[in-house]
């Protein structure tokens, strides 16, 4: 486990080269390290390190997205995000563990809470670096859940902003409608101080540090995915919305609507899927998991009408959800269904991220401690995710400090 530092005393890349080398021959989050990596003396980012899912590109380092079919293939410039991770003074440390193209085939990586466990998946290096404490700071993806469950898992802080939020540019492709990219942080501080400079929001810290002008008010949605959530995580947030009563609304869950609206983005993550990673079935069966194969089966047996449906379901789940949410600062639900599983069975469901990954609409996971912590049987805990409505980034940040402080 990491040490616990000042909240704002960032490591430098000799403390966090020291802390890898310490425990990642257990935990193996990181597929790409780099020694000489250095910092600028000034920027927003100056003296820090930043871990980078291997998916994304960094100029003269391996990009090979969690799959032997690339490797050894070494990015020839920055993806868009990295520059201005370069721009802000950040050290570049390496390249994070992913799954194999951004998917669900489990990665090498461990959960440095519990090594039995999984970190999650699709960014699980990046969320794992920063709970070893590794690492402050670093860059995942997601397309169905792949930041804010992860975060959940191995416990620490995580935002994915608004679609198109930060750049993917120079990023793999899996899903053109649904890939986002997202931030793990130790702490909401470093969380608004990163996405100040990677997305195209510059106000996140000023949004951090200032308390909703009027008293919060949030909704949670009683039994939200019903038994495929756990009981226990059912009851952690039912104590948290009765503990809150003049600022928290619960209202039961529209269960058709958000049956609907998950088949529309399996609908839609099937047939990009295919389109996407498809072509590589013809050449490389052999060297593809049986998860990224039968998504692409899945995905050659949808009809082009039903992706078109989907696509315009896209845009009437933001408008359902933009309604549900109206005159709420943020909705109040789980960052995930549980606990981390054990490592062999996989990376966890991501039912409770895909709505927020197909309306495009910012989430923030957040580590609870103390009494309204929300731990599973073997100890480990789930994270509390707050959602808003696009383009809200700034106020979610500061509604997340605001519920950080209420629960802490």
């Amino acid at each position: 486990m990491p040490e616990d530092l000042p909240e704002d005393s960032p490591m430098d890349v000799a403390a966090c080269l020291a802390a890898i080398d310490r425990s990642d021959a257990e935990i193996k989050a990181w597929a790409v390290l780099d020694r000489k990596a250095a910092s600028n003396s000034s920027g927003a980012l100056a003296g820090m390190a930043v871990g980078v899912k291997d998916i994304i590109d960094v100029a003269g380092m391996a990009c090979c997205y969690g799959s032997p079919i690339f490797a050894g293939r070494i990015a020839e410039a920055d993806a868009e995000l990295v520059t201005a991770l370069r721009m802000a003074g950040a050290a570049i440390l390496g390249k994070t563990v992913t799954t194999e193209f951004a998917f669900m085939q489990k990665s090498i990586t461990r959960n440095p809470h519990n090594l039995g466990h999984s970190p999650g998946g699709s960014s699980s290096g990046s969320a794992a670096a920063v709970a070893a404490g590794q690492v402050e700071l670093a860059i995942g993806t997601q397309t169905g859940g792949s930041v804010i469950r992860p975060a959940s898992y191995c416990g620490v802080h995580a935002l994915k902003p608004t679609r198109g939020a930060i750049s993917r540019a120079g990023v793999l492709q899996t899903s053109q409608t649904l890939d986002q990219v997202g931030i793990f942080a130790r702490n909401l501080n470093y969380l608004a101080r990163l996405g100040s400079v990677v997305t195209n929001q510059p106000d996140l810290e000023d949004g951090l540090n200032h308390l909703p002008a009027a008293p919060p008010r949030l909704l949670y949605l009683d039994g939200l995915y019903g038994t495929r959530v756990q009981g226990y995580v059912h009851e952690g947030l039912q104590k948290i919305a009765t503990a809150l009563p003049s600022h928290i609304d619960i209202l039961p869950a529209p269960a058709a609507e958000i049956a609907r609206y998950l088949e529309t983005h399996k609908t839609i993550y099937d047939f990009e899927i295919c389109q996407n990673i498809g072509p590589l079935m013809s050449s490389h069966e052999s060297q593809m998991s049986a998860e990224i194969l039968a998504a692409i089966k899945r995905g050659q047996k949808v009809a082009i009408s039903d992706y078109e449906k989907a696509l315009i379901e896209r845009d009437e789940a933001a408008l359902y959800f933009g309604g549900l949410l109206a005159g709420y600062d943020g909705l109040l639900t789980a960052s995930a269904t549980g606990e981390a599983p054990i490592f062999e069975e996989g990376t966890g469901d991501s039912i409770c991220n895909c709505l927020w990954s197909l309306t495009g609409y910012p989430c923030i996971s957040l580590p609870i401690s103390g009494r309204f912590q929300i731990s599973g049987p073997k100890g480990l805990g789930v994270g509390v995710q707050l959602t808003a409505t696009t383009g809200r980034d700034s106020a979610l940040l500061g509604l997340a400090r605001w519920l950080e402080t209420r629960l802490g």
